[in-house]
């Protein structure tokens, strides 16, 4: 029975309330009055015997000092025809002999009656009495209906205003809690595989569930957001994994790149066969390649990360493309393709913009461009459209090559991706260059749209919005400087735990005549600063019994005027922070393995023959 009860509506128990409430309070009330009207009628009677009394005795005085019956009778029969209330009177003399009466007189226990006995007095003397009896059905019966129409009135104001404070609960309470209940209830839905069916349910039951399913919801939420908490946790653990792979392999992979491209361009100098020096060229392309494929997978782990940042300067748009022109010109002439250029910019035009990042996406471009076309033109393009203080570059590359299906469009600017996967195996590459191309484009503000066909060649365009440069504060391009006899004189210590690697810097510098000692370690390298004078050190970073790091900390505790000694990290190490660890530890300057001959000859014939605290260099060759 509780149970069947509380799944009542709301609306069906109010209404129950409402009437239970009205039907007591208007019994009450009717009592109320009934009890108050009782006192009121006693009251009256009362007064009325009393009129009735004074109104008698005072006519048949006379009458009953003289004893006059008839007239006595004639007296009451017209009293009691007059009043009816008034059933019953009766007059006595003084010894209390009945002189005349009229009506019926009422039994002692009636008690619709009230009677009302006095002695009838003239000047202080007794002369008899009277006794008036007065009915009280009428007066009840108009109590009876006073005390209906109260309980009447009271019943309808009750239930008016039952019903309208059920309307404006309904309005203000019910209405919005049930909203609010299947707004709950549905989340509940959403949550379970099988929806719930609270119908049968009260108001306050289905708040009470909907309440229930708020704290579960709320509880999976706190789950999932645990979850998340610790999947990120996994997340950054694995990207942190995966840059300290790619930082490991990159290093890794760069070690014996160098003694390949460093042995490769010593052998290029030398006397050899012609189908030797066609291998030479062969092998030192392919190592290039290798070597670009792996500065794509650095580049593209930066920008994944978000660690790449725009460095604005000033620049020749058409310089810029005149130069990525000329690294495919060769190539492009043994396929037999034209390269075509065309500018509507003077090639002294200079912007503010990224020149490296500009440079890096231009040749990614025409790199595809060049490889995917077996004959025809390439043409490279330049527009300018001025925009109030700015102006918008287009940048174009056409191609006549095998083109790309629609359908595929999208796809290939993920990393990893290219149209056809066979292409990897006849065309080379890792399928990086766009992927990288369109971030590096998104970072300065531009995008990489692609317009193709299949067989029909491909039209890849960007624009970016650049400021004019002041061509009159233009920095000249800083040029390759040749070592003098005195540079050549100046002794270098290199630190290199590797035989390979030292094999192939002592050579290449030998080329120019320099003077190398060499250093396995940290520790070595120490105390050759301890015990000779160098007028610069080429340093690795991760070696055996001492990194370079630590090395170099030590020799900038030196006493000696050794401590002031230039010192350059020369290691396969090429990121963004080993380049700060290097500055923070004393390094003066950065060079990254593969070696960049003509990078390094800049450097190291900079630092010869200065010392610690000449560091303003460094923003220019790094």
């Amino acid at each position: 029975m509780a149970a069947y009860t509380k799944s009542l509506p709301m609306w069906l128990k109010y209404a129950f309330l409402i009437s239970l409430i009205t039907l007591l309070l208007s019994f009450s009330a009717g009592e109320i009055v009934r009890g108050y009207e009782r006192n009121y009628l006693e009251d009256k009677v009362d007064r009325q015997l009393q009129s009735y009394f004074q109104a008698l005795s005072s006519t048949t005085i006379e009458d009953v000092l003289t004893e006059d019956v008839p007239h006595l009778e004639t007296i009451l029969e017209q009293a009691t025809s007059h009043n009816p209330d008034l059933i019953y009177v009766l007059i006595s003399n003084e010894a209390g002999v009945l002189l005349a009466s009229s009506g019926q007189a009422p039994g002692g226990s009636n008690p619709l009656t009230a009677q009302y006995h006095r002695t009838i007095m003239f000047e202080g003397e007794v002369f008899g009495s009277m006794t008036l009896a007065l009915s009280k059905e009428r007066l009840l019966a108009d109590i009876n209906h006073h005390v209906d129409q109260i309980r009447f009135i009271s019943a309808a104001s009750l239930l008016l205003l039952g019903f309208f404070c059920y309307f404006l609960t309904h309005y203000l309470l019910l209405s919005p809690l049930n909203r609010i209940n299947k707004r709950l209830l549905s989340i509940d839905g959403l949550a379970l595989p099988v929806k719930p069916d609270p119908e049968h349910l009260s108001e306050l039951a289905r708040l009470d569930k909907s309440v229930n399913v708020l704290q579960k919801v709320l509880k999976a939420q706190k789950d999932k957001e645990r979850q998340l908490q610790l999947a990120k946790r996994h997340a950054e653990e694995a990207n942190k994994s995966k840059t300290e792979f790619i930082a490991t392999m990159s290093h890794e992979i760069r070690t014996p790149m160098n003694v390949i491209l460093g042995s490769l361009d010593i052998l290029k100098d030398e006397s050899l066969s012609t189908t030797a020096k066609h291998f030479t060229t062969t092998a030192q392309n392919a190592a290039k390649l290798l070597l670009n494929q792996l500065n794509d997978i650095l580049d593209y782990s930066k920008l994944d990360a978000n660690k790449v940042a725009v460095n604005n300067a000033a620049f020749s748009p058409v310089n810029t493309a005149e130069n990525v022109i000329a690294l495919f010109s060769e190539q492009a002439a043994e396929k037999g393709i034209v390269l075509a250029f065309r500018s509507d910019l003077a090639s002294q035009a200079s912007f503010i913009g990224d020149e490296g990042k500009i440079t890096q996406v231009l040749t990614n471009l025409l790199g595809n461009a060049v490889k995917f076309t077996e004959s025809g033109t390439i043409s490279l393009s330049i527009t300018s459209k001025k925009i109030h203080d700015n102006t918008t570059l287009s940048f174009t590359v056409e191609d006549s090559g095998i083109g790309i299906d629609k359908g595929k469009l999208g796809a290939i600017l993920d990393p990893f991706v290219q149209s056809d996967p066979s292409f990897s195996r006849r065309y080379g590459g890792a399928g990086m260059g766009l992927a990288i191309s369109n971030k590096l484009l998104a970072i300065m503000g531009g995008k990489l749209d692609i317009n193709s066909s299949l067989g029909k060649g491909s039209i890849f365009s960007f624009q970016l919005t650049l400021k004019p440069a002041d061509n009159t504060n233009n920095k000249s391009s800083y040029t390759p400087v040749v070592p003098t006899l005195q540079q050549q004189a100046l002794p270098i210590l290199l630190v290199e735990d590797s035989p390979s690697n030292q094999l192939i810097a002592k050579t290449l510098l030998a080329k120019y005549g320099f003077q190398v000692n060499t250093a396995n370690n940290g520790l070595e390298a120490v105390q050759a600063m301890r015990n000779n004078k160098f007028a610069l050190v080429l340093m690795d970073l991760q070696m055996p019994e001492m990194n370079g790091l630590d090395a170099c900390s030590e020799i900038r505790k030196l006493t000696n005027a050794e401590k002031q000694v230039p010192i350059v990290a020369m290691t396969a190490n090429v990121s963004d922070t080993d380049k700060r660890q290097c500055l923070s530890v004393g390094m003066d300057d950065f060079l990254t393995k593969p070696i960049d001959i003509n990078k390094m000859l800049q450097v190291i014939c900079y630092w010869l023959g200065r010392n610690h605290q000449d560091t303003a260099l460094y923003s220019q060759v790094s």
